[in-house]
């Protein structure tokens, strides 16, 4: 690949698109205002985990890919991508400054014939908006003098570099030739190209997210009803997917993060068909509660010590963005209990600390590193009949909620 590209934005988005294109042979240069990041970045030091990543940025830096903070180096670029975050306010209306200013900024650092390629989640109609930003303000028309596509991201945080040359890659644009360049670029890394119009493919990649965030819902509803009734939920799972072509529901989990927890509301802001995106809204956000009630049931939380196991908002990720880990805590504390908290991937206590005489253990993220957890190893560290949620069922009891005693016996006297 003989191509100068910018990258805007070295996030867990942004940084591994740039390495896998300096390993096709891009120069690539990385934007990105934090100091901390491009510090260890030119230690050579990923700033998150990616599988396979740590040794591309050790074989690239500063050789095909050039990490920094001035905007001025998009000049060189042939190609733009915009990779920066957009999140939601307290009212969760969708806040697109990020994107808006940068790309007011990089205008007079663009030559004629540049792509630009918006990489964000973003509102339907948000490239055609930008398309307006660019000809309100420059003398350049989309189309003619700069190309501008939507090319959105799908793959699964961690597994980037696994997920980029199999996984689809949509193209959505304004005008033939912008299609056409975009599809060009991505086609040197990923295997399929699926060409449309930026709407489309702006509502393609939230329809993506709402897909998988409503399925959860479901699941999580499934397990509130079961309960309702006294019946566990993994053992009817097991009656409704067992060789049934037409199963496949999901388990019921914690389900945040960045993406699923806000982008829903990029969809609802103009329809009055919002229920099953809001209700499904509810119902994940209220999961810890509705446990931490059944916790209640089982024993009192007032001076309770609470080991939560789990900061990550899924499995295996050092990412605690937008992790329901944290409004269980909140919640706990608000009950009177004291919380500890162990993420094998992210800064907390150590794990024998954490456990050490705990009355109550929330499994709240589904680490592989925790399967390794016995009962009988919790019994040694945490009080003797401590109340175990397992929301995730990794101990395999088919209970969400309940008591070393009840699957261990009483501990002999």
């Amino acid at each position: 690949m003989d191509e100068t590209i910018a990258i805007i934005g070295l996030g867990r988005v942004g940084l591994p698109l740039a390495l896998v294109l300096a390993e096709a042979g891009a120069k690539v240069f990385g934007i990105d205002i934090s100091a901390e990041l491009l510090a260890r970045l030119r230690l050579r030091q990923m700033p998150f985990l990616e599988a396979g990543c740590q040794a591309l940025l050790e074989r690239h830096l500063d050789v095909n890919f050039f990490p920094g903070a001035e905007l001025a180096a998009a000049a060189e670029a042939g190609t733009v991508v915009i990779t920066l975050g957009t999140p939601v306010d307290e009212h969760m209306n969708p806040i697109f400054s990020h994107v808006e200013v940068t790309t007011r900024r990089m205008l007079p650092f663009l030559r004629p014939g540049t792509l630009i390629i918006l990489r964000s989640t973003v509102s339907p109609g948000t490239t055609e908006y930008l398309r307006r930003i660019i000809e309100k303000t420059s003398e350049f028309r989309v189309g003619r003098d700069l190309f501008i596509a939507f090319c959105p991201e799908r793959i699964a945080e961690g597994r980037s570099l696994e997920e980029i040359p199999i996984i689809p890659q949509i193209v959505g644009a304004l005008d033939p030739t912008s299609a056409d360049r975009a599809g060009a670029l991505f086609a040197q890394i990923t295997k399929t190209i699926l060409t449309t119009d930026a709407r489309s493919a702006e509502l393609a990649k939230l329809f993506c997210n709402m897909y998988r965030y409503i399925d959860f819902a479901i699941a999580n509803e499934f397990m509130m009803i079961a309960q309702q009734h006294g019946r566990e939920i993994y053992q009817i799972l097991d009656l409704v997917n067992h060789d049934y072509k037409r199963g496949g529901l999901k388990q019921p989990g914690l389900t945040g993060g960045p993406c699923l927890y806000k982008d829903g509301f990029f969809l609802v802001s103009k329809t009055p068909y919002a229920e099953l995106i809001s209700t499904a809204w509810k119902i994940n956000e209220t999961v810890p509660a509705h446990l931490i009630n059944l916790i209640k049931t089982v024993v009192p939380l007032d001076g309770a010590k609470v080991a939560i196991l789990g900061l990550s908002f899924k499995k295996n990720i050092d990412d605690p963005r937008n992790s329901l880990s944290y409004k269980a805590r909140k919640i706990l504390h608000a009950e009177g209990a004291d919380v500890y908290l162990n993420d094998p991937f992210v800064a907390s206590d150590p794990l024998e600390k954490v456990l050490h005489r705990a009355d109550v253990i929330f499994l709240a993220t589904n680490h592989d590193q925790f399967r390794t957890l016995t009962l009988e190893t919790i019994r040694t560290l945490a009080q003797k009949d401590a109340v175990i949620c397992d929301i995730w069922n990794l101990f395999g009891t088919g209970r969400i909620i309940f008591t070393l005693d009840q699957i261990l016996g009483p501990v002999p006297r």
